[in-house]
């Protein structure tokens, strides 16, 4: 889980479960948060470089989405629910995150896995709303109003597409097949 800063000077990235800044093209890493109560993963820079948004996990307290200053500091919960959160992403304006809730099941819990798809918060917290039940790696393109998806069928043989969707959730497109 590897994310180049939009200048291109910086790169964040989780290993052993912590998340690391380090400077481009070289310089030492560093940690990015200072907590030690769950795992972290899936980082990525907002469009103007201040803040990352990504997901956690805690085996007792399942996970949460967060976003912290690039500065490092403490993360800032902004969904309201534990849950199976990964892929988070900012909105081009920064107000926005979007994110897919998986489930559980095998070695992780089932508890909160029940409505699995691509949510969306607002960026200062609060509740998260649908957007649709397929699709993965979620991203905006440069504008804020549709979130691009990529998305996996068939039996045999993989199907993939990339398709897009308004934050309602309608108004689908289909760009490659």
């Amino acid at each position: 889980w590897v994310s180049v800063s939009p200048k291109g000077d910086r790169v964040v990235y989780s290993a052993l479960g912590r998340l690391y800044v380090k400077p481009l093209p070289g310089g030492a890493p560093r940690r990015l948060t200072t907590q030690a109560d769950h795992w972290e993963f899936y980082p990525s820079w907002s469009r103007d470089g201040s803040a990352i948004v990504y997901t956690t996990w805690n085996d007792s307290t399942l996970g949460s989405v967060r976003v912290v200053s690039a500065g490092g500091g403490t993360g800032r919960v902004v969904t309201n629910k534990p849950g199976h959160y990964v892929e988070p992403a900012f909105s081009p304006d920064g107000a926005t995150i979007v994110y897919r809730a998986t489930t559980g099941g095998g070695l992780f819990s089932t508890s909160w896995s029940r409505d699995p798809g691509i949510y969306q918060v607002p960026a200062s917290g609060g509740p998260s709303r649908l957007v649709t039940r397929h699709g993965q790696t979620p991203q905006f393109g440069t504008a804020s109003t549709r979130v691009y998806l990529i998305d996996v069928n068939g039996a045999d043989e993989d199907e993939r597409s990339i398709f897009s969707v308004d934050l309602a959730g309608t108004n689908e497109h289909t760009h490659v097949k």
